[in-house]
């Protein structure tokens, strides 16, 4: 791999790129990829097609089982989760996607006290306006009021309803902020939330290696990949070929005694050097053999964590933890957080 930035017109600056043609919400993205470290916004793999692809893929494979995971632990303990938050309230649904696992938490809320009102968040617009709909048809008593935007555009979003909150953040998706930002995203959080509020996450605690390779592997390429340059054409009129990058799998294993969890880490690696053009940018971009194009803005991509670890997180954060839920195998675990300190806390 090389890390050496070829020349500058690598590091273009803001004001040498063309802004017409290109939406002011893609700007981060033009930098993501402009940038010494190239690497890819999360939330820009989940367009339309990329939440389809996604969808399909953690509910098929058959390495991937985090969906599997997760799901035998909301369908199991369901009625738990929902009961640590008072009635009526509203739940939200963090990266929501399709809400496949969430109907199960939907259900055990129907079950409990009727209608209520579901906030899906996600950056797919269609996509989740579409699973709305669907979610409105399934369940009679469901108010689904889909929100467009970040985690935190989402937290903020619904941090002045006067309604207890159950805030899920699923899929292990924690797992993608970096490492060294998790402890102020949680502590961000908290500043929104009451002490009648709960943050329910679902973390991934595999950190087996061969279980890890074959979980992230090549399986991901139609998303991670094709998709996504598909989508970086598009959207800036370029020119990448999809075959001229491969999909790079590697796992960093830390002291599991330590506070850092171990993590993966996938990127894109250039084959050979070449340069890409984007009309609408009136950019060109080199890259050396081997250069990298990251699907995380920090070290880690998702990270695998331990009970302690997950402890400490809490700690450190202003939470406490009022609950955890694991599987048979012990290799991924649900978390329901509470606000501590509730009397110095304030929203």
């Amino acid at each position: 791999m090389s890390d050496h930035v070829s020349d500058a017109i690598t590091t273009v600056s803001d004001d040498a790129i063309k802004h017409s043609d290109v939406d002011e919400d893609m700007m981060s993205v033009v930098a993501s990829l402009t940038s010494p470290r190239r690497y890819v916004p999360s939330w820009y793999l989940y367009d339309t097609r990329g939440s389809e692809l996604c969808e399909e893929q953690i509910q098929k494979s058959k390495t991937y089982k985090l969906w599997q995971h997760e799901y035998s632990i909301l369908q199991t303990h369901a009625d738990d989760i929902v009961s640590k938050v008072s009635y009526p309230a509203v739940l939200v649904d963090l990266g929501s996607g399709a809400s496949s696992k969430t109907r199960l938490i939907i259900e055990a809320m129907l079950k409990r006290g009727g209608r209520f009102t579901f906030v899906p968040v996600d950056m797919a617009k269609e996509f989740i306006e579409t699973c709305g709909r669907q979610l409105d048809t399934d369940y009679p008593g469901l108010t689904v009021e889909p929100f467009v935007g970040l985690y935190m555009d989402g937290v903020r979003h619904v941090a002045a309803r006067e309604e207890p909150k159950l805030l899920l953040w699923l899929g292990s998706s924690f797992g993608n902020v970096p490492v060294h930002q998790e402890v102020k995203m949680l502590h961000d959080i908290r500043a929104q939330l009451s002490d009648k509020d709960r943050l329910v996450l679902g973390m991934d605690m595999n950190t087996d290696r061969e279980a890890l390779s074959q979980a992230y592997g090549d399986q991901w390429i139609p998303l991670l990949r094709d998709n996504l340059i598909s989508r970086y054409n598009k959207d800036f009129a370029g020119n990448m070929d999809a075959e001229k990058f491969k999909h790079i799998f590697e796992f960093v294993e830390n002291p599991p005694d330590g506070d850092t969890p171990s993590y993966v880490v996938k990127s894109l690696s250039s084959s050979g050097k070449q340069r890409v053009h984007f009309g609408k940018l009136g950019l060109d971009i080199d890259f050396e053999d081997g250069e990298r194009v990251y699907f995380c803005e920090g070290p880690n991509t998702s990270s695998k964590w331990n009970l302690g670890q997950l402890r400490r997180l809490a700690e450190r954060s202003g939470f406490a933890v009022e609950a955890h839920w694991t599987n048979d195998e012990e290799n991924y675990c649900v978390i329901c957080l509470v606000v501590a300190d509730v009397d110095q806390h304030s929203v």
